[in-house]
């Protein structure tokens, strides 16, 4: 009886889920195991699969999202409030155009979009 209350309250606080795809900007070729870093409350990492696909399960919070892939330049999401248990959909283009920043830049729609 114990256990299915446990089962009942569940583990943790409620998630909510960011799902997305990290492409090329300029080709919209997925970037396979780009590194995605979300900033808020807490700060997790992913790595994006083969695909270039990545999940993460996130409290919630408000976050920013950082792309990014060897020499290329990082990229960020725009600011993004969490609600469990919501789902959010957060693609990212990151350029493989040469640019000085101190900054990430801002995620791109690919080429031609």
């Amino acid at each position: 009886m114990a256990l299915s209350g446990c089962a009942l309250l569940g583990f943790g606080p409620p998630t909510g889920t960011i799902e997305g795809n990290v492409y090329l900007a300029e080709s919209a070729e997925p970037i396979p195991h780009a590194e995605v870093c979300v900033f808020g409350m807490d700060t997790t990492c992913v790595r994006a699969n083969a695909q270039g696909y990545y999940r993460i399960r996130l409290s919630e919070q408000t976050i920013v999202l950082r792309f990014r892939s060897g020499q290329l330049t990082p990229a960020a999401s725009d600011t993004l409030r969490v609600t469990p248990p919501g789902r959010y959909r957060v693609d990212c283009g990151i350029s493989g155009r040469l640019v000085i920043s101190d900054r990430p830049l801002r995620c791109q729609p690919p080429s031609g979009h």
